[in-house]
């Protein structure tokens, strides 16, 4: 059985003092039991995932960037992020113990494949492909074509995003050409 442990740190923000919505920033770590590649630290704000720390390398990863120039991380955010993975991974065995080992709810995900622009024949497009509410990680995001896998080279996969009750989603993208008789040129 694993054990994920989440971490979260919420802050609830309003940006203006008369404003009708409010804006959630979340501080999230997580990590799983002797699976230190899908380990994670990322900052979301309403809803849109602004930064994540790669946990191989420390180093930040920008999502937005439209904000890129105006943001300045942290210079000991990539030791915080230490820190957190390694309090999660300390954690991890200590929560199964006091848990008293529970069965891990598995959450089955649900997918939807459109295409980033409308389809017109000869013109490159992106297929994107939208796996969401699935819980825990990894998911395997493959492409084929006439049942055959498709080139690596023109696939563009995500990090794990998170969604409001912690389950997860991960986009993957396939550039195409669509061409007369229903063939995709890779």
């Amino acid at each position: 059985m694993g054990c994920r442990v989440f971490l979260a740190f919420i802050l609830g923000v309003c940006l203006l003092s008369h404003c009708q919505s409010k804006h959630l920033l979340r501080f999230l770590t997580f990590c799983q039991k002797n699976v230190p590649s899908d380990e994670e630290y990322d900052v979301e704000f309403g809803g849109d995932e602004l930064f994540y720390v790669d946990p191989i390398t420390y180093q930040v990863e920008r999502r937005l960037s439209e904000f890129a120039q105006q943001w300045t991380p942290d210079p000991g955010l990539p030791h915080e992020v230490y820190v957190s993975l390694g309090t999660c991974q300390y954690n991890n065995p200590r929560c199964i113990v006091g848990e008293k080992s529970p069965p891990e709810a598995i959450e089955v995900p649900t997918s939807h494949i459109y295409s980033q622009r409308e389809v017109e024949l000869g013109v490159p497009n992106t297929l994107i492909c939208r796996v969401s509410d699935f819980h825990p990680t990894p998911v395997d995001v493959t492409w084929t074509r006439n049942e055959q896998p498709v080139a690596e080279r023109t696939i563009i996969q995500t990090q794990y995003y998170s969604n409001e009750d912690f389950s997860f989603r991960i986009f993957s993208y396939l550039s195409i050409t669509p061409q007369d008789g229903g063939h995709l040129l890779m």
